[in-house]
């Protein structure tokens, strides 16, 4: 997952109790926030079939992840962004279409063990992170999906599964953790359904993939830097240095009341 900006303030995630689901309406709406511009959500046939939002998250994915760790720019056009809207469920676009400075999409995906709720990508003009906008994004995306059981990413900076366990309510893992061997069955079973797992071998002893690079942009930081005193996540240095070629997984399971 393409997942940057940096954190927000909160307390890490632990034990909560997640609400019964809703399905997406049929029409984008607009979903006004007192700290953070509204966010526009379609599904993700119907942000494929608009070429202004096409052309905007495209804009914001090449501000966003402008280099290669060859050095080489690192592009993906509007066709590659239909396609892999074509491919996917929800789609979230921070400000709206005309004036987009992030963006979110990801899909739920079945399983034997139940749906994952998997963040395909996601992206924030750098001139506008550290202002919550990741952190609104991926409430959006959890509390459309909140009836999976499992949420789950791929990526290659650790501030973004800080955001994710800052939002996302259960047990987390990620980094050199004890990974169940259901949770390593489960994205096995998902990989060719899966546009970040596809063709990857999945690591056991450090929870990773190996995609081959991983673009990050040159104002993409990867240290830790809270704004306020506080310590570092455990798993944060497992991560915190990976090879360009690798990215780290997470998947969250959710505590649902019974």
């Amino acid at each position: 997952m393409d997942l940057f900006d940096l954190a927000a303030q909160s307390e890490l995630a632990s034990q909560k109790v997640l609400c019964p689901p809703r399905s997406l309406d049929p029409e984008p709406f607009i979903q006004p926030t007192s700290d953070a511009p509204s966010l526009e959500v379609l599904a993700g046939y119907q942000a494929a079939a608009n070429e202004e939002i096409v052309r905007r998250i495209s804009q914001i994915f090449n501000e966003s992840f402008g280099y290669r760790p060859d050095g080489r720019p690192y592009r993906l056009g509007p066709k590659s962004i239909t396609e892999r809207l074509l491919q996917t469920d929800y789609v979230f676009l921070a400000g709206g279409s005309r004036a987009g400075i992030g963006y979110l999409f990801g899909k739920e995906i079945p399983s034997s063990m139940g749906r994952i709720a998997w963040i395909e990508s996601m992206a924030v003009l750098p001139i506008y992170r550290r202002q919550r906008m990741a952190t609104s994004l991926v409430k959006a995306f959890a509390e459309m999906t909140k009836a999976a059981p499992r949420l789950g990413c791929a990526t290659p900076n650790p501030i973004a599964a800080l955001v994710v366990s800052r939002v996302v309510e259960g047990t987390m893992f990620v980094g050199e953790c004890r990974v169940p061997h259901r949770l390593i069955e489960l994205l096995k079973e998902i990989r060719q359904n899966c546009f970040d797992l596809r063709g990857c071998s999945i690591g056991e002893s450090n929870f990773t993939i190996k995609t081959g690079f991983s673009p990050l942009s040159r104002s993409d930081q990867r240290e830790w830097r809270p704004r306020d005193s506080q310590f570092e996540p455990a798993w944060w240095s497992t991560i915190e240095h990976l090879p360009n070629e690798y990215e780290a997984l997470l998947v969250v399971e959710r505590h649902f009341k019974t």
